[in-house]
């Protein structure tokens, strides 16, 4: 694979995992807000009821779900970068190698 070509390869792979990664992030930052908004739409008396009704709700699961799915994405995204890494380094020392090769001939 040619240099150019591996280079465009960890950018791709490095942004997607920046994206992913800003998704999932926001998300986790949001958690708190989401259960203050869900304990305001809940039935109950006090905050713990509120907030026991706010954590079973099906808007907050979903919530949940969907932030862990998104974490999920990222860090297969991060996987996908670091292996494209790994991958270059490879193809570096498999080079390299062959030239030495060659020298000894």
């Amino acid at each position: 694979m040619e240099p150019e070509k591996i280079y465009e390869s960890l950018v791709s792979a490095g942004e997607d995992w920046a994206d992913a990664e800003a998704a999932a992030a926001l998300l986790e930052e949001t958690r708190k807000s989401m259960l203050a908004q869900c304990m305001q739409d809940a039935d109950g008396s006090s905050i713990a009821s509120k907030e026991m009704n706010a954590l079973a709700s099906a808007e907050y699961q979903s919530f949940l779900r969907g932030m862990v799915t998104a974490r999920k994405a990222a860090n297969k995204a991060r996987v996908r970068y670091d292996s494209a890494k790994v991958l270059a380094e490879l193809r570096r020392s498999q080079e390299s190698t062959r030239r030495a090769e060659m020298s000894l001939r």
